[in-house]
């Protein structure tokens, strides 16, 4: 592989997971929670706090339990990735998220730290771990 040929391949590898990140956000606004678990990998773990779920059947009882019922309105910036091979990278990006839960609104923000797997065909998410800063309603603000 020339290396013009290897830093196209990175650019690509970094722009689908990208949109990956991206494709998750607008599936989380929408409710739709058999894409979400298709943006994972067949046996990926989402992690958050103290609770992590593993696997498709798993995913798919979380996220039909939650995000479906609320109004999560996630915004992902400063996303940094590292290739590790040519089917594994690594990478962390903010998150602020927009919530209306009981009629009232709220402010969550945090990062994620995630593991990317590229499995059939596709870069997924391998491990995504939320690490929230601040989940307050709105009117209060944040102090931290």
């Amino acid at each position: 592989m020339s290396d013009l040929d290897r830093r196209l391949a990175v650019l690509e590898a970094k722009d689908e997971i990208r949109e990956l990140t991206a494709r998750y956000c607008h599936a989380i606004v929408d409710g739709d929670t058999e894409t979400i678990v298709q943006l994972f990998c067949r046996n990926g773990i989402f992690r958050m706090r103290k609770m992590s779920v593993q696997g498709h059947a798993a995913l798919t009882k979380f996220y039909s339990g939650g995000v479906g019922e609320q109004t999560y309105k996630p915004f992902i910036q400063n996303h940094v990735i590292e290739l590790e091979s040519t089917t594994q990278a690594s990478g962390r990006c903010s998150v602020e998220i927009r919530i209306v839960q009981d009629g009232q609104a709220y402010t969550a923000a945090g990062h994620y730290f995630d593991s990317y797997q590229f499995e059939d065909g596709k870069w997924r998410f391998s491990d995504r771990h939320y690490n929230a800063y601040h989940f307050v309603p709105l009117k209060d603000g944040w102090t931290r």
